[in-house]
């Protein structure tokens, strides 16, 4: 008899045992939501009317305290842009969304599940005209042109900071099938070097410059005031040759091998010729230097206007090395042409300009970010080709 007992006690201890770790409240019922928590994405800056960088990114856990699958998310913003509005965790439990910015301000994020404490996210967005986004040779950006991005004379615009290691010649290309793209570029030390409008087979934008090496700020916006949508950006390096007459801009403090040949810009006679663009601000000089032997080498200089042809400001034909100097009566675009004297003369020429003063060529503040538009006189139709 005390035997079985003992028999009888072991298999209810036993079996209580077994009960206490595989049964239970939770093992028995569904799992629900528990809790919803900020994974990352929180405390961003951006510059309004553009996308933080980082999404919003939360877990939902279950009441077994493991992340759940399947669980609908809520999204919703003030003073900005979410999307999407639900969306549902995956299998590690995570969902995210993208927040576009809307004015200057602070902005507050939540992500909801019914029945929970929501998560919240803090943002900040900043003046996107005094903000620059990364960009470098060699890379593709894709932007967007929206209702609060920075507005300069009627016309939104993003500004990109492009660094420039040595002298290089620089392809930057703007692409969009929402608007007709337009260019500006400028030193971040505030000189501005040019813009463009249309390539040659559309109104996409393609800026050529030699560039000095430096720090450069590249605007994207449109011809059109108060356009808006998507475009893709590009920065690359390219030949410094002048051909067919194509449009090229230069900083000052660059020296580049070019050859006069029967593919350039053609006069009577025909006399050929190298045309290249550059910007001068009232008082600063421009020192030029054509070196050849393949011919009697000529270099002039001339002022455009915005509805008058351009004036011939400065020319010079040096026996022994074309050397042209002015200084500017005002701030205007230039064309500085590299042409021969004789009809027919050809051949290859090196073309140096000598750098800006350094006191001309420091500000106090980069110019860009104080006043985009500086060319008010130069119509932007005026550059249209």
């Amino acid at each position: 008899m005390r035997s079985s007992c003992i028999v009888w006690l072991t298999a209810a201890v036993g079996c209580s045992a077994l009960l206490s770790g595989c049964g239970g409240k939770d093992s028995t019922g569904p799992i629900t939501p528990k809790a919803i928590a900020v994974v990352n994405g929180n405390g961003q800056t951006g510059p309004g009317g553009d996308d933080l960088p980082d999404s919003l990114r939360v877990v939902v856990t279950g009441s077994n305290d493991q992340p759940m699958v399947g669980v609908t998310v809520s999204w919703a913003a003030g003073g900005a842009t979410i999307s999407p509005l639900t969306s549902t965790t995956d299998a590690n439990g995570q969902t995210a969304a993208r927040l576009s910015l809307g004015a200057v301000g602070s902005v507050i994020a939540t992500a909801t599940v019914a029945g929970l404490t929501p998560a919240t996210f803090n943002a900040t967005a900043v003046d996107p005209c005094t903000w620059l986004h990364n960009f470098g040779v060699g890379q593709t950006v894709n932007g967007i042109l929206r209702q609060y991005d920075c507005v300069s004379a009627g016309y939104f615009i993003d500004y990109y900071d492009l660094p420039v290691s040595g002298q290089q010649t620089l392809a930057v290309t703007m692409v969009s099938s929402a608007f007709d793209t337009w260019l500006d570029v400028w030193k971040v030390t505030g000189p501005y070097v040019g813009a463009n409008d249309d390539d040659t087979l559309s109104t996409n934008s393609l800026f050529k410059v030699v560039a000095a090496a430096g720090e450069y700020v590249i605007g994207a916006n449109t011809f059109y005031s108060g356009d808006t949508g998507p475009y893709t950006l590009h920065a690359t390096t390219t030949s410094p040759s002048e051909e067919n007459c194509e449009e090229v801009w230069l900083t000052r403090g660059v020296t580049l091998g070019q050859t006069l040949s029967t593919t350039d810009c053609t006069a009577a006679g025909p006399t050929y010729s190298d045309v290249f663009w550059l910007v001068l601000y009232v008082g600063e000089s421009l020192d030029v230097k054509d070196t050849t032997t393949a011919f009697d080498g000529m270099l002039q200089l001339y002022q455009l206007h915005p509805s008058d042809p351009p004036s011939l400001v400065a020319s010079d034909d040096s026996v022994g090395g074309t050397h042209l100097t002015y200084t500017a009566d005002s701030s205007r675009v230039y064309q500085l042409v590299a042409t021969t004297m004789t009809p027919g003369g050809h051949g290859a020429y090196t073309l140096t300009l000598a750098a800006p003063a350094a006191s001309a060529a420091v500000a106090t503040r980069p110019r860009i970010l104080a006043s985009p538009r500086l060319f008010s006189k130069l119509s932007r139709r005026s550059l249209k080709r």
